[in-house]
């Protein structure tokens, strides 16, 4: 009977040795994730028309469409970046969205950054602004009071 009792022990024992060991090692992946290149846009002012935003969703969104310009030129992220390639095609939609409403009864004003962010997984290590977007389309023009 003592015998069988020392294999129990044993038995528990190294049970008792595995749980605990496998407890404390990691389930997650704890190698540090590689360096990626992502673009985003640094809102400064909305977008407002006669300095109001009661009317911006009877329009295109300048924001809404060049966020789609920058993931339309780069889809997935990587280490290199296509920095030429995102600041033509969003300078191309500037260009676009100025020419489709120059000469409207309103006035269009929008403010925001580009900027080239390196990121490791969801946090920002490093951000660069590329370009100023500053739209001040149909702008009032103010009289000097005499």
């Amino acid at each position: 009977m003592k015998h069988q009792l020392k294999h129990w022990r044993g038995l528990l024992f190294s049970l008792l040795l595995v749980a605990t060991l496998g407890g404390l090692t990691s389930c997650g992946d704890d190698e540090p994730k590689s360096n990626v290149i992502d673009y985003y846009l640094d809102i400064e002012e909305e977008f407002l028309i006669n300095g109001s935003s009661d009317l911006t969703d009877r329009y295109y969104s300048p924001i809404k469409r060049m966020r789609e310009v920058i993931r339309k030129v780069y889809p997935s992220l990587d280490n290199k970046g296509n920095d030429d390639a995102v600041i033509q095609a969003c300078d191309k939609e500037f260009e676009e969205y100025n020419q489709m409403y120059d000469g409207d009864s309103k006035h269009f004003t929008c403010l925001f950054h580009l900027v080239r962010a390196v990121k490791r997984g969801d946090v920002v290590m490093e951000n660069e602004t590329l370009r100023t977007y500053n739209y001040d389309i149909n702008p009032v023009e103010v009289t000097p009071e005499e």
